[in-house]
């Protein structure tokens, strides 16, 4: 492990030096703006507009891959530790990029990379569409570049990131798969008891600074999901103009639970971790109950 990471070519200021593009503000905007949507915040806003309004079982799927693999990353940020690179020792230009940036926290692996990786490649996989496709390589691509180019993480922090984001990819895919497979096999009481209990004790005793969000976020999303599936039936796809009266309903939900919990609730872990069960929720189960008792917003009936 000690030589991986004393590996000049993997974890150098000198090779992000080398791999910097100077070709003006214009190419910084838009390494920005792509690292941006590599964010927590951008799949935050994106998971439930896509089970709101394009695909409940494929955004059911990407939701549970990317929160499990952003779990490991947190934990493995932790136990590793491993520093990011120094802007002091970054050529100007690049330095300011990485100031402005001001990631916090280890480096190892790259969330952004895992995270691209696991979100991208889970709707690749289930679209199986060459447009979804593409869209998902050029993303899993220019994310992880963007991290660099921004000097905010080495080249092994990145190549790290999307090796465990293709093992999370290929172990949690098919373990969803056979769980759906047989979860009618199993009383309903032990399921929702099992997803309210795993993931708490996961919370309690793992390392990280954001697992009670992430295990609290999957608790509450996955029991939401399970108790839709045979409860809730209404069409992801609509007219536009329904679709956005969805989003609208559903984000202002969302904000008013996150908000309004975090101004009431006491500022300790436990509460985090409650309030982001409430999130996974509303976005699984109670914003899509809203939707399937209102005609306009239910669309063409059908069940996940």
């Amino acid at each position: 492990m000690e030589s991986f990471f004393s590996n000049p070519t993997l974890f150098s200021e000198d090779i992000l030096n080398r791999m910097h593009i100077f070709a003006g503000p214009w190419l910084d905007y838009i390494m920005l703006s792509i690292t941006t949507a590599g964010s927590v915040t951008f799949y935050t806003l994106a998971l439930p507009i896509l089970y709101w309004c394009w695909d409940r079982k494929k955004a059911l799927y990407a939701g549970a891959t990317f929160l499990l693999a952003m779990s490991l990353n947190d934990i493995l940020k932790q136990i590793i530790n491993h520093p990011r690179p120094d802007p002091a020792k970054l050529l100007p230009g690049l330095r300011e990029l990485a100031y402005r940036s001001s990631p916090k926290g280890p480096g190892f692996p790259s969330g952004h990379a895992q995270g691209s990786i696991t979100f991208w490649g889970t709707l690749a996989l289930m679209e199986r569409n060459w447009t979804v496709t593409a869209a998902a390589l050029l993303m899993i691509i220019l994310v992880p570049f963007s991290r660099l180019y921004l000097g905010v993480h080495f080249l092994g922090d990145v190549i790290g990131g999307l090796i465990i984001g293709l093992f999370c990819l290929a172990v949690t895919l098919p373990a969803t798969s056979i769980t759906e497979n047989y979860y009618r096999t199993v009383n309903e009481a032990i399921i929702i008891s099992a997803l309210m209990i795993i993931p708490y004790l996961l919370y309690k005793i793992m390392p990280g600074d954001h697992i009670n969000s992430t295990m609290g976020t999957i608790s509450g999303f996955l029991i939401g999901a399970f108790l839709a599936k045979d409860r809730i039936r209404f069409n992801p796809r609509n007219r536009l103009r329904y679709q956005l009266i969805k989003i609208a309903v559903g984000v202002a939900g969302f904000a008013i639970i996150s908000f309004g919990l975090k101004r009431i609730l006491p500022d300790i872990p436990i509460a985090g971790y409650f309030r982001y069960w409430c999130i996974g929720f509303w976005c699984s189960f109670a914003a899509p109950s809203i939707f399937g008792r209102i005609k306009a917003l239910r669309g063409t009936v059908e069940a996940i």
